[in-house]
C-alpha cells in the first residue's frame, strides 16, 4: 500500500510558501509605491516656499540696485507667475527660470548638480509591472487550487 496524502501535503505546503512569498513581495511593492508617492509630495511641499523665498530675494536684490518698491514687487510676482504657469507644463523650462533667478542673486554662475529630469515614471512603471505580475501569479494560484 502506498500513502497518496504525503506528495499532496509537500505540494499544498510548497503552494502555501509560494503564495506567502508572493502576498509579502506584493506588500512590499505597494509600500514603496505609496512612499513614492509620499516623496513627491514632500518635494512639492518644500519646493513651493523655496521658490517663494528666492522670488523675494531677487526682489530685494533688485530694490537695493533700482531703489523702486513697485518694481521689485512687480518683479518678484511676475518671476512667481512665470514659475508657476511654466512649470506646470514643462519642467525643465522652470528649472532654468529658478537658476537664472538664483544667477541674478548671487551674479554667478551656480553648478549645483542637481538633474533636469529624472527617472520617476520608470521607477512607477517597474512598480506597477511588477504588482501586475504579483497579482497575475496569485490569480494562477487560485485558478490551480479550484
Amino acid at each position: 500500500m502506498t500513502d497518496i496524502t504525503g506528495p499532496k501535503i509537500v505540494l499544498a505546503t510548497q503552494a502555501a510558501r509560494k503564495r506567502r512569498r508572493i502576498n509579502r513581495e506584493l506588500h512590499a511593492l505597494r509600500t514603496m509605491q505609496v512612499h513614492l508617492n509620499a516623496k513627491d509630495i514632500a518635494c512639492a511641499v518644500l519646493t513651493i516656499p523655496m521658490l517663494a523665498l528666492l522670488c523675494l530675494a531677487v526682489a530685494f536684490k533688485l530694490h537695493f540696485a533700482s531703489g523702486s518698491i513697485l518694481l521689485s514687487c512687480a518683479a518678484a510676482l511676475l518671476a512667481g507667475a512665470v514659475i508657476w504657469w511654466i512649470g506646470r507644463r514643462l519642467f525643465t523650462i522652470a528649472y532654468l527660470i529658478v537658476m537664472a533667478l538664483l544667477i541674478i542673486l548671487f551674479e554667478t554662475g551656480l553648478d549645483l548638480g542637481w538633474p533636469i529630469s529624472t527617472n520617476k515614471e520608470h521607477r512607477h512603471e517597474k512598480l506597477k509591472y511588477a504588482i501586475a505580475r504579483r497579482e497575475a501569479l496569485l490569480r494562477e494560484l487560485d485558478r490551480a487550487k479550484l
